[in-house]
């Protein structure tokens, strides 16, 4: 079986190589004795292509007013938005010294071989 991901960062590579970061894919959340909920996430290092969101990705999702700070990511695996009906997603992909939530899954190749997702920094806070 021929590796796509590999085949087309290998070609990306020399203008746009892939970078490590990691993920941190949802396991579901536990609620806490007073009520609130705390997700609960694994943390796995992956290899991924981050990119600018293009206009037919902003297409795509509906050209949003752009508000925030968003990148379109390959990423080898499934990595998964929020889904609330499905009670799945909601991934953390960890790069560039920041934290970025998977907002939209854009496209998924094979059986979770890669996808490609919308996501947005979130922000940090410091004491």
């Amino acid at each position: 079986m021929i590796d796509i991901f590999e085949v087309a960062g290998g070609m990306c590579a020399p203008i746009n190589p892939h970078i490590t970061g990691t993920i941190k894919g949802s396991t579901g959340s536990v609620t806490n004795d007073d009520g609130s909920v705390t997700p609960q996430y694994t943390t796995v290092s992956v290899e991924m292509e981050v990119q600018a969101v293009s206009s037919q990705d902003l297409q795509q999702i509906e050209n949003i007013n752009q508000q925030a700070d968003m990148r379109s990511v390959y990423v080898r695996g499934a990595v998964r938005a929020l889904n609330r009906p499905l009670q799945i997603g909601g991934d953390i992909l960890t790069f560039y010294s920041s934290d970025w939530l998977v907002t939209q899954q854009l496209e998924e190749w094979g059986d979770g071989e890669w996808s490609k997702v919308l996501v947005t920094r979130q922000m940090t806070t410091t004491s």
